[in-house]
C-alpha cells in the first residue's frame, strides 16, 4: 500500500496517458468535421450534375408532385363534405387537370397566332434598324449597317420564337407525366401515409417536414398566385389599351413570372416592349414600360404587404441564389421550381436537430418550432 501521506504515483501515471487520451480525442472529434461536410459537398455536387442530366424527366415528375401536394386538401375537403374517397379524388383530379389542360391551349394558341405573325414583324424589325441608321446619320454619326444588324438581326425574332413554339408543341409528352405522376400520388397518397405513420410513427421528424413542406408550398402558391392575377389584369387591361397584339399571352406571361423572384418582371416585360416597338414605336413601347414599372410599383408597395404575413420565411439571398442554381439544373423550369423546391429542402432540414441550425441561416427570422408541423 502507498504511503496516504504521500502523493500516488498512480495519479501521476494516468494523468498523462489522461491528457493525452482527451488531446488524441479531441484531435479525433475535430477530424472527421471538415471530411464530412467535404464529402457532403461532393455528394450534393453529384447529386446537381445528375439531375442536370435528366432535366427533361425531372420536371414533369416534380410539377406532377407538387400539385398533387396542391389538389390533396381538396381531397379530404371534398371527403368531409360527405364525398367517398373515390369520388373526391376523381374531383379533385379533374379540377387540376381541367386548369391544366386550359392553360395549355390558350398557350399553345397564342404562340401559334404569334408564329404566324412573325415574317410581319421581321420586316418592321428591319425598318426600325433603317430609322435608326438614318437618325444617327442626322446628328453625324456614320453606323455601319453591318454592326447594327451583328447586334439585333431581323431573323433574331424568328429564331427566338420558333424554338418556344416548338417546346409549346413538344410540351405534351410532359403534361402526360406530370398527370400520369398527379393521379398516381393522389392515389396512393392516403396508403402511404398511413404506412409511414405505422413505420415510423405520427411524430417522426422526417413525415412532419413533409407535412410542414405541403403547407408552405400551398401559402407560396396561394401568395404568389394573388400578386401574378394582380399584376396580369393590369397587364392585360395595358397592352389592350397600347395596342400590342396578343395581351392575354404577355398578361399569363406575367402571371407565369411572378413565381420568379426578383427577375421575373424583368422576363415579363421584355417581348411585350419589344413588339409595342415594332407595332407602335418608341412612344408605345414606353407606355409599355412606365406601365409595368407601375404595375410593379402597386404590387410591391400596395398588395405585397397585405398578403405577406402568408409569404415564406427565406432570405432574400437564398431566394435570389435558389433561382440561379435550380435555373442552370433544371433550365427554364428550374426558376418556376426554385422556391417551392428551397421550401422543401428547408423544411425537411428543420426537422432533424443535425440540420437544423444550417435550415435556420437560411430563413429571415428563425421559426419558433423548427421542424413542427404547420
Amino acid at each position: 500500500m502507498s504511503d496516504p501521506g504521500t502523493p500516488s504515483g498512480t495519479d501521476e501515471d494516468v494523468a498523462p496517458d489522461t491528457a493525452e487520451a482527451a488531446v488524441g480525442g479531441a484531435g479525433r472529434s475535430l477530424v472527421p468535421g471538415p471530411l464530412v461536410a467535404i464529402g457532403a459537398l461532393v455528394l450534393v455536387l453529384v447529386a446537381m450534375l445528375a439531375l442536370r442530366e435528366v432535366a427533361s424527366l425531372v420536371v414533369p415528375v416534380l410539377f406532377g408532385l407538387f400539385l398533387a401536394l396542391v389538389a390533396w386538401p381538396m381531397v379530404g375537403a371534398l371527403k368531409r363534405r360527405g364525398f367517398r374517397h373515390g369520388l373526391a379524388l376523381t374531383a379533385a383530379l379533374l379540377v387540376v387537370l381541367a386548369v391544366v389542360f386550359v392553360v395549355a391551349g390558350l398557350i399553345a394558341l397564342s404562340v401559334g397566332e404569334l408564329v404566324i405573325q412573325v415574317p410581319k414583324y421581321q420586316d418592321r424589325l428591319s425598318g426600325l434598324i433603317a430609322s435608326v441608321q438614318e437618325l444617327l446619320a442626322r446628328f453625324g454619326v456614320a453606323a455601319d449597317p453591318g454592326a447594327i444588324t451583328s447586334i439585333i438581326k431581323p431573323e433574331a425574332v424568328a429564331g427566338f420564337i420558333r424554338p418556344v413554339a416548338s417546346a409549346v408543341s413538344g410540351a405534351g409528352v410532359g403534361i402526360f407525366v406530370m398527370t400520369l405522376t398527379m393521379i398516381y400520388a393522389l392515389a396512393g397518397a392516403s396508403s402511404l401515409q398511413a404506412r409511414a405513420q405505422a413505420a415510423y410513427g405520427e411524430r417522426h421528424a422526417l413525415l412532419a417536414g413533409v407535412q410542414q413542406f405541403g403547407v408552405d408550398l400551398r401559402r407560396y402558391l396561394l401568395v404568389r398566385a394573388l400578386l401574378g392575377v394582380f399584376a396580369a389584369v393590369l397587364v392585360f387591361l395595358l397592352l389592350l389599351v397600347v395596342g400590342v397584339p396578343l395581351p392575354g399571352l404577355w398578361a399569363f406571361l406575367v402571371f407565369a413570372a411572378s413565381f420568379i423572384p426578383n427577375v421575373g418582371t424583368i422576363i415579363a416585360l421584355v417581348p411585350p416592349m419589344i413588339l409595342a416597338l415594332l407595332d407602335g414605336g418608341l412612344v408605345a413601347a414606353g407606355a409599355v414600360v412606365v406601365g409595368y414599372t407601375l404595375i410593379n410599383f402597386a404590387q410591391d408597395h400596395f398588395l405585397q404587404p397585405v398578403v405577406m404575413g402568408s409569404e415564406l420565411n427565406l432570405s432574400p439571398l437564398v431566394v435570389f441564389i435558389a433561382v440561379i442554381v435550380w435555373a442552370w439544373i433544371l433550365g427554364a423550369a428550374g426558376a418556376l421550381l426554385a422556391v417551392p423546391l428551397t421550401v422543401g429542402v428547408v423544411a425537411i432540414m428543420e426537422a432533424f436537430p443535425e440540420s437544423r441550425g444550417a435550415a435556420s441561416l437560411l430563413r429571415n427570422k428563425t421559426p419558433a418550432k423548427p421542424g413542427a408541423a404547420g
